[in-house]
């Protein structure tokens, strides 16, 4: 096994790229306490059952190619999930107009028991997100995406008004165990001060959804007059299914943590955590283990201002994005004389805004 020569500090590695690293106390890799846990691999060692890592400085270009590839790879992935998750949660409107409250003698009260049970059980749901802290995020998300897809598929062999609620109501949970904890999530791997712009990216796939999903139901409404099943039921079909193809997608698209991203050779995984150590070692001296509950840093959550602040912030943005969705294509059907009319002036208005 190739010498090298590693820090080491308490529990925990001393992911800390200082140019005062080579102060510290080294151990050397060979020494017998550490021997059953050295793996070598080329030029990088890592000790995994003392979790004690090779220290080496990165240059801001290896920084700059690791963030740029969690963002590829990551944050655009995560962001076309949501996306779909919004498709899925949304597209009761069209559906609406497509023919769901005839087939199944829904009066307006019910419709809008249909929109308030998914919201009761997504805010119900909510501490779902510290799953996240618990369960591998590539198992943990893949169970959340295959639960909300085959919940929205189920939605096209509802038969009446309390099979619906049901399924809407299971789809609201689904769908609370995966967007309320992707900042948490991407904490695994960005810096403070980088997380705004990535959840800005992640949150900003919702409106997107909306600025083409009528459209789509557009497309898909006409491609059902070829078939003989309601249009509103093919609209859940074919919205619902692509989320199964991608919840397998992200099991081995997600990592867990940045060293077992797949898409990062092995010098990218150490600079991905080396930086985030260094982050946390200047803040709090030591970086606690992340597959863990810190139950201190929940509490200090709950009392901190700026979180209740940014929940406001990101309330606001959901009702003007969450609560048009549900009713603008009924209005906009108004308009027309037919639903083929209806979807084309309501995907009009929306691809205006799209641009």
């Amino acid at each position: 096994m190739v010498n090298s020569t590693v820090t080491y500090d308490g529990e925990f590695e001393l992911e800390d790229a200082a140019p005062s690293w080579q102060q510290r106390s080294p151990r050397n890799a060979s020494d017998s306490s550490l021997h059953s846990a050295a793996i070598a691999d080329n030029d990088s060692i890592e000790l995994v059952e003392d979790n004690v890592v090779e220290s080496k400085p990165f240059t801001v270009d290896e920084e700059i190619v690791v963030v740029r590839k969690l963002d590829r790879h990551l944050v655009l992935f995560i962001a076309f999930l949501y996306m779909l998750s919004f498709l899925d949660r949304s597209n009761i409107g069209n559906a609406r107009i497509a023919g769901l409250t005839e087939d199944l003698n829904l009066d307006s009260s019910q419709y809008e028991w249909l929109l308030t049970s998914f919201y009761c059980t997504y805010i119900t749901f909510q501490w779902m997100t510290l799953l996240y802290g618990i369960v591998p995020a590539h198992i943990y998300i893949s169970l959340a995406a295959l639960a909300w897809s085959l919940t929205a598929c189920l939605q096209a062999v509802a038969g009446s008004f309390s099979s619906m609620l049901v399924f809407r109501a299971l789809l609201g949970i689904s769908e609370a165990a995966f967007s309320p904890g992707i900042p948490f999530l991407l904490s695994f791997f960005f810096k403070r001060e980088e997380l705004a712009f990535r959840t800005g990216l992640f949150i900003s796939a919702a409106p997107l959804a909306t600025s083409f999903a009528s459209s789509l139901a557009w497309l898909i409404t006409k491609m059902a007059n070829h078939v003989h099943i309601p249009a509103w039921r093919v609209l859940f079909l074919v919205e619902g299914f692509p989320s199964t193809i991608f919840a397998i997608l992200a099991w081995y698209q997600i990592p867990d943590t940045p060293h077992t991203a797949r898409f990062l050779n092995q010098r990218e995984k150490q600079v991905a955590r080396l930086r985030l150590g260094k982050e946390r070692n200047a803040r709090k001296g030591t970086t606690s283990k992340k597959s863990k509950l810190d139950w201190q840093e929940i509490r200090e959550a709950l009392t901190d201002m700026k979180c209740w602040i940014t929940a406001c912030m990101f309330f606001s943005c959901n009702v003007a994005f969450s609560s048009l969705p549900p009713f603008l294509p009924t209005i906009v059907h108004e308009y027309g004389d037919s639903i083929q009319s209806g979807l084309q002036v309501y995907l009009l208005t929306y691809d205006q805004d799209g641009l």
